[in-house]
């Protein structure tokens, strides 16, 4: 039974995390062209940040959900 409501969740997230990842925009100039200007690869995101905060939660939710199948499935 809890099996079953983790299985769901881990869907429920997967679904989540491709969608916020797609909802993204993309960085056209890519990271050698972040490190030459001297910009920040962690900061100043501005109205994106939200989408990369929700991103990052949804995967860390991934990797805890799948821990906890691989265990509890044993």
């Amino acid at each position: 039974m809890i099996l079953t409501l983790f299985i769901v969740l881990f869907a429920l997230v997967c679904v989540g995390l491709v969608f916020f990842v797609l909802l993204q925009v993309p960085k056209q100039a890519g990271l050698s062209a972040s490190m030459a200007t001297g910009g920040s690869l962690l900061g100043g995101r501005g109205v994106e940040g939200g989408l990369v905060r929700i991103t990052s939660i949804l995967g860390g939710f991934f990797m805890l959900l799948a821990l906890l199948i691989s265990f509890i499935s044993r």
